[in-house]
Parts: C-alpha cells; sequence; structure tokens
C-alpha cells in the first residue's frame, strides 16, 4: 500500500510527464515559440491540470529532449505599431 508521500511524488511525476509529452509537438520541427511560457502553461490547463512547479519542469525537459535551447529566451511582447 503506497504512502500519501508515496502518491503524491507519483502524481507529481506524471503530472510532469503529460505536460512534456504535450509539449513537445509545439516545440518539435522547428516550429516557431508563438506564446510566452505562460501562455503556454494556461493552454495546456484548458487540456488538464497540473501543479505549476510540474509545468516549469517539463519545460526543461522538453527543451533539451527537442533540443530547442532558443526557447529559454523569452519570447518579446508584442508592440504596438509606431505611427
Amino acid at each position: 500500500m503506497k504512502t500519501n508521500r508515496a502518491l503524491s511524488l507519483a502524481r507529481a511525476q506524471e503530472d510532469r510527464q503529460r505536460c512534456r509529452d504535450w509539449l513537445i509537438p509545439h516545440m518539435s520541427d522547428g516550429k516557431p515559440k508563438v506564446c510566452t511560457k505562460d501562455q503556454y502553461r494556461e493552454l495546456a490547463r484548458q487540456e488538464f491540470s497540473f501543479a505549476t512547479a510540474a509545468f516549469n519542469e517539463a519545460w526543461i525537459w522538453a527543451i533539451e529532449d527537442t533540443g530547442r535551447q532558443d526557447w529559454y529566451e523569452a519570447k518579446g511582447r508584442d508592440k504596438p505599431p509606431k505611427d
């Protein structure tokens, strides 16, 4: 019988894996980073629930797994055009 701590650890691992699996298609094949990290997190939250820490760890895993180190860089905020 698993303890509460063991169950929590298992759930956290599942959350990280689910987030990683969700992120990889967005990062692979040279796709551009069209959102900020926070926006990607909110898109994922619309599909399933997870802890923010799980997403943050999965973000790093997915970047390393896809070799997309450019995704470590912050996406610039869209600026309104100058008149």
